[in-house]
């Protein structure tokens, strides 16, 4: 089957699903609205698409009027292609199915392209499957569903874990939405893999070194802990993206933090490193902390699982629905330091069974979020709503 991808970049979390597609024989394409400076192109190399005069007038003024990290924020959502462009490169490409991502101009730019052309388009985004009933719907909001795919696909279930787990009977499922599970392929050096590298309990805390991935909840939690006397034999590492000069600040500022507190000797900050490389780190450590304040759906969650890691969210994880609470990983409430010190310390006391959370994990991974699956929930849904089969 030939398809096409139209997204905002070609995410890390979608490498595994490319490779995927194009080893099991199918023809796949990716338009780009930017190009994203940790991304693998060993498989693909994503085209980025062509503005129109709109579009670099916007582009110049958000280029001009903010930082690195502000623009590329605001851009996510403010980029408006060329429409004879877009049309064109469908047309040449000629996909049996284009998937959008997101809801943005250049999505509505794309599927409105495929509506001329007879494409058929489906959504993809990270917007939670469950919605809330009663919940009404804005004017705006539904000017821009009908010009949207009518089919959705997604890789959340529910934006607050929380709301799944104690209030599921205020949600729905609306037709035609449908959950599509991220997938990662387990290590193999997992299966077999050791833990508590030097006799510590190592901790591992990833993100970029911006304010929504909240790594100061973990510094406050391990200051919390220090002061009761609950660090024996625990290490903490948190690796973030430091390439902006805001991030750079963040990172400064969150050193400050530790060094001030003295909680330095417990707590490790290290740059970027590259993600073939991520899974040597995820191997020396024995838990996983997803720090955000609020997260959309993190694919670290599974990446950690992957290695054999137990995995601690926060609640406002598109992901956190992937950790099976108390077999693979914990909750702890958003942006509270109290809560994490406290998940931490049960964890320490029960650091035995560090090993076997870790392992469920990996066998949770293995059985249910492999390739297969997705391949199977993808074009299970094509062949519903279209017929299309294989």
């Amino acid at each position: 089957m030939k398809l096409l991808f139209i997204a905002q970049r070609f995410h890390t979390n979608q490498f595994p699903i490319i490779k995927g597609l194009i080893d099991a024989g199918h023809e796949v394409n990716y338009i780009v609205q930017t190009v994203g400076t940790s991304e693998d192109h060993s498989i693909l190399v994503p085209e980025k698409m062509k503005l129109s005069l709109f579009g670099k007038m916007v582009d110049k003024h958000y280029k001009k009027k903010l930082d690195a990290t502000a623009y590329e924020s605001k851009m996510t959502e403010n980029t408006y292609p060329s429409f004879g462009w877009m049309f064109r490169r469908i047309k040449a490409l000629r996909p049996d199915v284009v998937i959008l991502r997101y809801r943005t101009p250049a999505t509505l730019t794309a599927n409105l392209v495929c509506k001329l052309l007879g494409i058929k388009t489906v959504l993809y985004n990270q917007t939670a499957l469950y919605s809330k009933k009663g919940k009404k719907q804005s004017f705006k909001s539904k000017i821009i569903f009908a010009l949207l795919p009518k089919v959705r696909m997604t890789t959340v279930e529910i934006s607050d874990v929380f709301d799944l787990k104690y209030h599921r009977d205020e949600h729905y499922i609306k037709e035609h939405d449908y959950f599509l599970p991220y997938i990662f392929e387990p290590s193999p050096e997992a299966a077999d893999r050791s833990y508590f590298k030097d006799g510590k309990l190592n901790i591992l805390d990833v993100g970029k070194y911006r304010p929504y991935k909240n790594h100061f909840v973990l510094a406050r939690a391990v200051k919390v802990m220090k002061d009761r006397g609950w660090l024996a034999d625990i290490r903490f590492t948190i690796l973030g993206q430091a390439g902006a000069e805001e991030e750079k600040r963040y990172m400064a500022d969150l050193q400050k933090y530790i060094d001030d507190n003295e909680i330095g000797e417990y707590i490790t900050l290290r740059t970027h490193i590259p993600y073939n490389q991520m899974r040597a780190l995820y191997l020396e450590n024995d838990i996983f902390i997803l720090t955000s304040k609020e997260e959309q759906a993190s694919i670290t969650i599974l990446e950690s699982m992957g290695n054999a890691i137990m995995s601690i969210s926060t609640n406002v994880n598109g992901t956190a629905s992937y950790i099976k609470e108390g077999e693979t990983g914990f909750f702890f409430e958003t942006d509270n330091e109290e809560n994490l010190a406290e998940c931490l310390k049960y964890i320490s006391d029960n650091r035995d069974k560090v090993p076997e959370w870790g392992k469920n994990g990996y066998e949770d991974i293995k059985n249910n979020y492999g390739f297969e699956n997705y391949s199977k929930a993808l074009f299970g849904v094509l062949s519903k709503e279209f017929g299309l089969g294989l």
